[in-house]
């Protein structure tokens, strides 16, 4: 690969567009300081991909831009192109190579690869490995030279993996360990996320199950819901039409009633418009009356104002002629005083003409004493600066013997210090082998103690595990307990709800029972109130009963007897049984001698001890036996006064009566009370059995968390054990690196101490001179401040009488200040009397006039008394008038208000007989508003729970036939059936589905994750061993060239490179060993600048020899350079130029003279760089303008 030319535009200082063909083997730039040689170094590697301003030698990315000069305006964009041949190992297609990269001032930046935009990750990987880049070994920048040496040990491994070609081997890698960590720790996530996913799958699928059961039933309720409804909507819509039609003959009525109200109100509305009429004219009379009153007393009011103002007008009159008396006495006074003060204001003038003059001739003398101390001035000043650059000289002597006993003392010091080093680094050396000892134990005990933690923490685990099946075995056992109990609670609601509605009993009964609570005390209740039997016989107790399970018990049969409202109530036969009437049981048979009796039926049951005639009579005599063949021996023996039922329900009695099959709906009402006494006792012992289990999931949850807290201090340990066995580890590599420093400074400190040595007795030798050169200088300052002293004196004799001089101008200058405000304040007196003397006249003329007028309003206002008086006559005649009106219009409305009395009357009768209409009307409207309610509210209702529109599904209903009282029961069975499911989650159904799939899909991701992982470990190792074999081979070789060149630059000498820790090649720091001829310094640091570039040369060349770069960029390198050394890297340039290209930035004209082309970069017009070129092979000179 071969790099053919730059071209530049708007990059820096280079304004116009500018091209440097870089094809000859050796290319050198010229030119004067700050021309813009380094921008030419810049603009390489910022095409390159330089991301960092600092770097770029400015504040900002846009800074690279072209920002103007005073002639040329600035640039909106900055594009550099390298254009390269020969590029086949880079893998293109084409031969040719151009990099672009433009930036602009917006902000945005392109990237192109011949001419199609590309990423700069693209442009780095095309040059990885080439030894191209902007920290690659190609591009050697301005005082950067020895930074190869100054550099880490660690950082200078780049440019030897760069030579070694392990660069784009690093950076795979890089990303392989990014990627494999980023795998684990997704790894970790899906184990979590797995786990919990089976859980959720566990319990999900109850949920899915009971969410069917519960569709199921939610549509069957809500059918029969809707047949429910719209069976009532029907008697809604017919109970409203009825009432309807009613409200339509009522409203006729109303109107009838209407008419004669309208017609009586309209005459009452005319008798009171016209008493409001007449009324009207009566308050305008009286209006008139009033208004005739108040103009009379206005009248005389004003008659007496006029006569006052007459007398106010004859006061005021009288105090203006003394009011100018007094204004033409003062008038008289100011004249005089404005003559006196004209006259001072003349006396005034001529003292201010004297003092002007005297203050001019004043300031003629002080202006000849100033010239004179001027002269002086600059005489003092010219000795001064003289005996000033003695001084400078002087204090530059007094420095550098300072600075020379400074140095000295440091130079001891650093003997001093040097020779304590030689002993510490003895014992630190001796202590740091202990302390590594002492760590690589501690070390041994991490590494055990992070074993036996991980054995700990995969134990707990499993634990857990355990644990987790364990819960989710217990909560299954708690849903089906609480849904068994959700059954037993629906079913015992139900029957208690039945119980207490006396289903089974006739409507006659449950009112009888109803009223019996609230007064008839001789209704003990029904017999099945009374008895209470076991679960396990209430079936037979049932059947022996048929028939007396809902009869009345009665206390008193007279009470029973006349309680006529209740013998005339029922529309059904009553069985009552009258408890006073009953016999006293009597019955001698044992049973003892009759096998295959269970016992007395009596016995098996409970009752209180009231009821026991009862019960004795009712069952006494009735016998439970095993079966129908025992009951009918048994009967013939004992003959037809017993009756005999088994535990099924079969009845056998009279010797010849049997029943069987299920009891009537009446006889459920005993093994109802007992059903729900076993319902009580099962749902008492499930709250127990649900309790239990709930206590042993608490246990087992406090288990779980108390092992994850366990767990989550295990990995606590194990992560903090890690750390302390990184940080061990990270000792131990430190501690051998320091012990193999301080072996490798020990011979070092040796030969610095000797060195110190020399230099001390140097600069002893150096302050004699110095301070033979200070005493020479003192005697001439000594000479020359006698002479300043003297002009001094001089000077300062001037000054005093300039002073004086000044002192008395002062004075004359105050006193003329005095006169010139005397003068202004005699004016100012002379304006103000004037403007008096102008007041008092008005003031006169005013108070003349004010006299005048006050006579001529005198005599209106005579005259308008005379005219007042005569308007008064006038307003008494129409007050006469206006009272007689007033009288007759008062009769005339006496008379309307008697007939509006009678109409009146007349007009109540009528509304009574209005409001008892309206009063049908509104109960009729209240029931049909009340209809519409329960229409809207059995709408809305049906529309929210069950999503129909009513009113359309009506339009389709019959009214059939249906047992409406089957429909509620099934309606309260579905109810149950859904109450006992208890909370249903309807979409884990869907949940469910979800659930799976993603459980099959994340355990398909954990399997490609594990093959992700080991297929990422195979390829780091394979790169570690590439990489190992790469950089070995490189290292080894470029240690060779390193000798080599070295030996070759300095004549002689020996040089060598070394890895810090061999055993970790691919992470071991690079130490560098330069021992010029006749030196044995043992550190880099102690060489000169000159040595230091020659060693960082060795160095490059080095790594060129072993992997050549296309090309080689070289920034004033050669700066520091003597002449014998600037030709040994002449000859060391040249001979390299046949594996690479060289562009050298120089001063040096042995350099410039090895170059084949020549370019000069100089700056005629300020800020814009300008280029000329010269070919050596031929004579040919081209000028151009460049870019900025």
């Amino acid at each position: 690969m071969k790099l053919e030319k730059i071209v530049i535009n708007g990059f820096k200082s280079f304004a116009d567009k500018t091209e440097l063909k870089i094809s000859h083997p050796i290319t050198a730039i010229v030119g004067p300081n700050g021309c813009g040689k380094s921008n030419v170094v810049d603009s390489i590697k910022w095409v390159l991909g330089n991301q960092s301003p600092k770097s770029l030698r400015s504040d900002a990315m846009a800074d690279v831009i072209f920002s103007g000069s005073s002639g040329r305006k600035p640039c909106g964009m900055a594009e550099v192109s390298l254009h390269f041949s020969d590029v086949h190992g880079l893998g293109l297609e084409q031969d040719e190579l151009q990099v672009t990269r433009r930036l602009f001032r917006s902000g945005e930046s392109d990237y192109l690869i011949n001419g199609k935009s590309c990423r700069l990750r693209d442009i780095r990987e095309l040059f990885m490995d080439t030894g191209v880049g902007v920290s690659a070994y190609s591009i050697i920048e301005q005082g950067q030279i020895d930074q190869l040496l100054k550099a880490s040990a660690s950082d200078r491994r780049v440019i030897f993996e760069e030579a070694a070609g392990i660069s784009k081997y690093k950076a795979h890698k890089k990303e392989a360990l990014r990627k494999l960590e980023r795998t684990e720790q997704n790894l970790l996530r899906l184990a979590d996320i797995v786990n919990e996913v089976q859980k959720q799958l566990r319990s999900i699928k109850l949920q899915a199950g009971k969410a069917r059961n519960y569709l199921e039933y939610s549509q069957r309720l809500k059918e029969l819901r809707v047949k429910y409804s719209l069976a009532e909507y029907h008697k809604i819509i017919t109970h409203r039409n009825d009432r309807q039609a009613a409200l339509s003959q009522w409203q006729d009525q109303f109107s009838s009633v209407a008419a004669n109200v309208s017609r009586c109100d309209t005459r009452l509305s005319q008798l009171t418009g016209d008493i409001m009429e007449t009324e009207n004219q009566i308050n305008q009379c009286d209006s008139t009356l009033i208004g005739a009153r108040s103009r009379i007393e206005q009248q005389l009011e004003r008659i007496s104002f006029l006569k006052g103002r007459m007398d106010e007008l004859s006061e005021r009159k009288k105090n203006a002629a003394v009011q100018i008396q007094k204004l033409t006495a003062q008038t008289r006074q100011l004249s005089d005083e404005m003559n006196r003060c004209q006259n001072e204001l003349k006396d005034n003038q001529r003292k201010l003409e004297d003092k002007t003059a005297e203050l001019e001739r004043s300031q003629a003398a002080i202006a000849d004493i100033n010239a004179r101390c001027d002269e002086l001035q600059a005489e003092l000043e010219d000795e001064k600066s003289g005996i000033i650059d003695i001084v400078r000289r002087t204090a530059q002597l007094h420095n550098e013997i300072q600075s020379l006993s400074n140095y000295r003392s440091n130079l001891s010091g650093q003997k001093v210090r040097l020779s304590g080093k030689a002993s510490q680094t003895e014992q630190q050396l001796s202590g740091w082998l202990t302390e590594k000892a002492q760590y690589q134990a501690r070390l041994e005990d991490i590494r055990s103690v992070l074993s036996e933690l991980q054995n700990n923490l995969d134990a707990k685990r499993a634990e857990m595990e355990a644990i987790g099946d364990r819960r989710g075995r217990v909560a299954d056992q708690i849903a089906a307990t609480k849904e068994q109990r959700s059954a037993v609670l629906s079913e015992l609601n139900v029957l208690r709800d039945m119980e207490a509605r006396r289903e089974g009993l006739s409507q006659s009964l449950k009112a009888i029972l109803t009223e019996q609570e609230s007064g008839r005390e001789y209704i003990e209740g029904i017999v099945a109130d009374a008895i209470l039997a076991q679960t396990d016989y209430a079936q037979a107790v049932e059947a022996s009963l048929e028939g007396y399970a809902d009869a009345l018990l009665v206390n008193s049969t007279g009470a029973f007897l006349q309680d006529e409202a209740l013998q005339s109530m029922p529309d059904s036969r009553i069985r009552a049984v009258c408890l006073d009437k009953l016999p006293p049981f009597v019955d001698r048979l044992d049973l003892s001698e009759c096998p295959g009796i269970v016992g007395r039926l009596v016995q098996f049951v409970r009752f209180e001890s009231r009821f026991a005639p009862l019960v004795w009579n009712l069952l006494g005599k009735t016998l439970l036996v095993q079966s129908l063949d025992t009951a009918m021996e048994l009967a013939e023996r004992l003959g037809p006064d017993y009756r005999f039922v088994t535990p099924s329900g079969q009845v056998f009695s009279s010797g010849y009566s049997l029943s069987v099959g299920p009891v009537g709906k009446k006889a459920g009402l005993i093994s109802r009370k007992s059903r729900i006494v076993q319902l009580e006792e099962e749902l008492y012992a499930l709250n127990r059995r649900i309790a239990e289990y709930e206590g042993i999931l608490e246990e087992t949850d406090h288990k779980n968390e108390h092992l994850a807290e366990l767990c989550k201090e295990l990995r606590t340990s194990i992560y903090e054990a890690n750390t302390e066995k990184v940080d061990a580890e990270s000792q131990l590599r430190m501690l051998e690196a320091n012990i193999k420093r301080l072996m490798d400074e020990q011979p070092i400190i040796a030969d610095e101490i000797r060195m110190l040595e020399e230099e001390i007795q140097q600069s002893v030798q150096k302050e004699h001179l110095s301070k033979r050169k200070l005493e020479e200088l003192e005697e001439v300052n000594r000479q020359r401040n006698a002479h300043i002293e003297s002009l001094q004196a001089r000077f300062d004799e001037e000054r005093r009488i300039q002073q004086s001089r000044n002192a008395e101008l002062t004075e004359l200058r105050i006193q003329l200040g005095q006169i010139q405000e005397q003068q202004k304040a005699i004016r100012q007196r002379i304006g103000t009397i004037q403007s008096q003397l102008q007041h008092s006249r008005m003031a006169i003329e005013s108070t003349r006039t004010e006299a005048l007028s006050c006579s001529d309003q005198r005599v209106q206002t005579e005259r308008a008394i005379l005219a007042t008086e005569a308007s008064v006559s006038e307003l008494y005649a129409e007050k006469e008038l206006a009272q007689t009106r007033s009288k007759a219009l008062h009769r005339r409305v006496e008379a309307l208000i008697a007939e509006r009395k009678h109409t009146d009357a007349q007009l109540r009768q009528y509304r009574q007989e209005q409001t008892a209409v309206e009063e049908h009307i509104r109960t009729l409207e209240l029931e049909l508003s009340q209809l519409h309610v329960k229409e809207e509210d059995l709408t809305q209702r049906v529309r929210e729970e069950l999503q129909i529109d009513l009113n359309t599904a009506y339009e389709l209903f019959r009214d059939d036939d249906v047992d409406w009282d089957f429909v509620r029961e099934e309606i309260a069975d579905l109810r149950g059936k859904i109450e006992r499911l208890g909370n249903v989650n309807v979409d884990a159904i869907e949940q469910q589905e979800e659930l799976e799939k993603r459980f099959e899909f994340l355990t398909a991701q954990v399997d490609d994750l594990n093959q992700s992982k080991s297929q990422l470990e195979q390829l780091i190792a394979r790169i570690n061993k590439e990489s190992r074999e790469k950089f070995e081979s490189t290292f080894n070789q470029v240690r060779m060239n390193f000798q080599q060149v070295f030996r070759k630059l300095f004549g002689g000498g020996k040089a060598d490179i070394i890895l810090e820790t061999p055993e970790d090649i691919l992470e071991s720091g690079i130490d560098i060993i330069a021992r010029p001829p006749g030196k044995e310094t043992r550190t880099i640091s102690l060489l000169s600048g000159g040595e230091k570039t020659m060693t960082a040369i060795a160095l490059l060349f080095a790594v060129f020899k072993s992997k050549p770069s296309p090309f080689c960029v070289l920034d004033e390198v050669d700066a520091a350079l003597d002449e014998a050394n600037n030709e040994r890297f002449n000859l060391i340039v040249q001979e390299f130029k046949e594996q690479s290209q060289f562009l050298i930035i120089t001063h040096s004209k042995r350099t410039m003279s090895i170059a084949d082309v020549l370019y000069g970069i100089t700056m005629q017009t300020q800020g814009v760089s300008k280029k000329i070129s010269v070919q050596f092979e031929g004579s040919q000179e081209d000028t151009e303008t460049a870019v900025a």
